[in-house]
């Protein structure tokens, strides 16, 4: 399997997002390369490697919402007491 770099940038460092772009490049490629030789076609990889992310994306989204609420809950319960 091939190895992803670490990061070279702390968080919130502008070139952090295409160091991790080219960190993990390789090793998206290659999960390309295995779906298509294991007979997926390229457009059914892509698609499929598209909805992956944008679920993932929407996954991480909804983890932030439900932080946010139970700050906000513990917060306004701190303040009532």
């Amino acid at each position: 399997m091939t190895k992803i770099a670490v990061p070279l940038v702390s968080h919130g460092h502008p070139d952090r997002e295409p160091d991790c772009e080219c960190a993990v490049e390789d090793a998206f490629l290659d999960l390309v390369e295995r779906a298509e030789a294991a007979g997926w076609t390229s457009d059914e990889v892509a698609d499929c490697l598209v909805n992956l992310s944008h679920k993932h994306r929407t996954t991480l989204n909804e983890d932030i919402h439900m932080l946010e609420e139970i700050t906000s809950s513990l917060l306004l319960s701190r303040k009532l007491h």
